[in-house]
């Protein structure tokens, strides 16, 4: 008898490299139901969505430093609702650990090694528990795990990173966990698929969630500058005849127009009318409703596109 086939996981493209926080994140969302790789840049990210990698974590805000502009670019692309579709989101809370080398205790630190900007947010818990340690800056929080983990001077060094590097440097240990300053850091990340039907293998279910959708609309100037004759609809009226409340909207400029008059606007709406517990509208119904609202976008003079729903 033979034996049935497995499929093998799907896989995934992050924001490298190993160890960073979008691997973190990525791995709180999926765990093992996916096979993991690592790109050097957002943009090559969001390329590698396709037949062979079908799943994707794009950065697209961070509640300190506000939106991720790369990611914004990359939603006016043609491919965003033809080839790639968004068909989630996902938050991670940044928490800085200071990880060592098994068994080093805190008092043989010599060095901290991290990024620029976890060193300083990082300052408070330096200057209380290690207030002789030299800091060195490297290029990433994991790149600094990675040269306590197997360089010589690790033995006397530890990283400010993500617990999740203690998962990937088997050697390494999380000695302190949330050594932040304040627990203000988050990032939100889009899951960009590459059909808009495929089942998301989450590692939790998010049928407690209420039902969003991403549209982008491009629009005009409603007025010339040598008359009052309306030449497009203005912002406010595609916004309203969505009939859905956006929860949030980014603006950046029109790639096919070179004057600044010309806006792509990224929509994220959200199905209000649903509150009650197990009364959420099923995927297919939301998908219906989210075209109708694109379509009566365009019926009114607009050119909007679902970018993807979730």
């Amino acid at each position: 008898m033979s034996q049935p086939s497995t499929r093998p996981a799907p896989k995934l493209a992050y924001l490298g490299p190993v160890g960073t926080y979008s691997h973190q994140i990525a791995y709180d969302t999926f765990g093992d139901a996916v096979e993991y790789e690592a790109c050097a840049s957002i943009a090559d990210v969001f390329d590698a969505v396709g037949a062979a990698v079908p799943l994707a974590l794009l950065p697209q805000e961070n509640s300190i430093f506000g939106a991720v502009v790369e990611t914004a670019d990359l939603l006016r692309a043609p491919a965003l609702g033809a080839s790639v579709w968004i068909c989630g989101a996902a938050v991670l809370g940044v928490q800085h650990c200071l990880l060592v080398r098994r068994g080093v205790p805190l008092a043989r630190v010599e060095q901290v090694l991290s990024h620029e900007q976890a060193l300083g947010q990082c300052r408070q818990f330096l200057a209380e528990h290690l207030p002789g340690a030299v800091t060195v800056k490297v290029a990433s929080t994991s790149a600094a795990a990675e040269r306590v983990a197997s360089e010589p001077e690790g033995e006397r060094s530890a990283a400010i990173c993500s617990a999740f590097c203690a998962r990937v440097y088997k050697n390494l240990e999380v000695l302190h966990e949330g050594i932040q300053n304040a627990d203000v850091n988050h990032t939100r990340f889009y899951i960009a698929c590459s059909t808009p039907t495929l089942p998301v293998p989450l590692k939790q279910s998010d049928e407690e969630s209420p039902r969003c959708a991403l549209i982008r609309m491009e629009v005009g100037p409603p007025f010339t500058a040598d008359s009052s004759a309306t030449l497009n609809p203005s912002l406010t009226d595609l916004l309203a005849g969505l009939r859905f409340p956006p929860t949030r909207i980014d603006r950046r400029p029109s790639l096919h127009h070179a004057s600044l008059d010309y806006s792509t606007y990224l929509v994220e709406i959200i199905d209000d009318g649903v509150r009650t517990r197990g009364s959420r509208r099923g995927c297919e119904e939301w998908a219906r409703e989210v075209s109708e609202a694109v379509r009566r976008v365009n019926d009114a003079g607009g050119e909007a596109r679902v970018l993807g729903y979730w």
